[in-house]
């Protein structure tokens, strides 16, 4: 089951599980990396690594708060703040120190011969705050010392200006590889997508909607931020905006399935849902942009707002909850029936929204398809059915 817990967490600590299982989730319309990548090997100096960073040549496209260096990239702010912890920092110097290899970084390339930093922040970060001497907490700025390192070797309670000439040397000229990767023709964002997929895993990964952020910087994506404001949809959902983006990415899956939700309506199987929802999810970001013109786009804010007025007056701020959860099935199918019921009748009432809650709470079929086997079409489909009739008083 799709859920999003603990509402006494706050919308930022919030926790979304993934439906799904791993024998659910089939790659579909993948393209192919020959045709839409180049991608290539380089070494860097630590060094110069630091110097690149410091020069805003590597850039990190933060979405909080907002890094004025990612502006005329062409991609979003997608990556969260800093969050190793101080004993992530000082492993991380000290196995560069002690000679061991450490992962690579991920970058895309930019025609000014800048890099998004797709993967590998953390450790740039780590290393120019060392190389600055100081790291950011709470409290204010601290000394970076290393403190959580063998307490009798060589490098305990060292900063980089305390180590050795050899040491700093040693630092400076270690190696560490990037891979680069440069999108190519009509579908290289979305190849671009597909290969970090593959690749991020360990450490503190990137999730799907942060990855899609990453590489898609269009209107949709602008909108969805728009709409991520709502102050309705803010108490609906918690405030303040989710750190891992999921609070976009519920709105972002209401809008993919909304497309799917209107031949459904009226009996046309022209745009099919295919599983697996996440990927349809990114097919239709790309696809959506492509054809989204300023009056749907106002449309969109304008339905998605009313709904989410509708739900807080019906229901208050536990409209879309369940026993502190949100189940994510649930809400997609929920906004989907609302807003289409809206588009057929501007002035439904408060209290037609409350019955129709009242009808989906006690449709067996609907609780099923909420809390089964969520991203199949036919759990899709009979879910949003079921929304959609509720909602239109049928």
């Amino acid at each position: 089951m799709s859920l999003v817990t603990d509402d006494e967490l706050g919308a930022a600590d919030v926790i979304v599980e993934d439906p799904e299982t791993d024998e659910d989730e089939v790659d579909i319309e993948t393209p192919s990396a020959g045709e839409s990548l180049r991608y290539f090997g380089v070494d860097f100096d630590v060094e110069g690594l630091v110097r690149r960073f410091e020069r805003e040549e590597l850039i990190v496209p933060r979405f909080n708060p907002p890094d004025e260096a990612n502006q005329g990239t062409g991609y979003a702010a997608f990556q969260r703040n800093f969050v190793w912890k101080k004993k992530q920092m000082d492993r991380f110097i000290e196995s560069i120190l002690l000679g061991y290899p450490v992962p690579g970084i991920f970058l895309v390339e930019l025609e000014s011969r800048q890099y998004i930093v797709l993967d590998g922040q953390q450790r740039l970060t780590t290393l120019r705050d060392f190389y600055r001497g100081q790291y950011p907490t709470p409290q204010g700025k601290q000394e970076f010392s290393l403190t959580y390192v063998t307490e009798d070797g060589p490098f305990f309670g060292k900063t980089y200006a305390t180590l050795t000439s050899s040491d700093q040397r040693l630092l400076n000229n270690a190696l560490i590889q990037a891979t680069v990767v440069v999108p190519t023709g009509d579908e290289g964002k979305l190849a671009v997508y597909a290969l970090f997929e593959r690749i991020n895993s360990g450490g503190t990964k990137l999730n799907e909607q942060q990855i899609r952020v990453a590489i898609y910087n269009g209107s949709l994506i602008k909108t969805i931020r728009e709409m991520n404001d709502d102050i309705s949809w803010r108490i609906l959902f918690g405030s303040p905006p989710h750190r891992d983006l999921k609070d976009q990415e519920l709105i972002l899956r209401y809008l993919s399935l909304k497309k799917v939700a209107e031949p459904v309506q009226n009996n046309n199987e022209e745009r099919e849902y295919k599983a697996p929802l996440a990927s349809f999810m990114t097919k239709h970001l790309d696809d959506f942009d492509k054809n989204f013109s300023p009056s749907e786009r106002k449309r969109e804010m304008a339905e998605f707002s009313k709904a989410c007025s509708l739900l807080v007056e019906a229901s208050g701020k536990s409209a879309l909850r369940r026993n502190r959860t949100i189940n994510a099935a649930r809400t997609d199918s929920i906004l989907v029936g609302l807003t289409l019921a809206l588009r057929n009748n501007p002035d439904i009432t408060v209290q037609e929204v409350a019955a129709a809650f009242n009808k989906l709470e006690s449709d067996k079929e609907f609780k099923e398809h909420t809390e089964k086997s969520t991203s199949h079409r036919r759990s899709v489909t009979k879910r949003i059915e079921r929304s959609v009739k509720a909602f239109q008083g049928r």
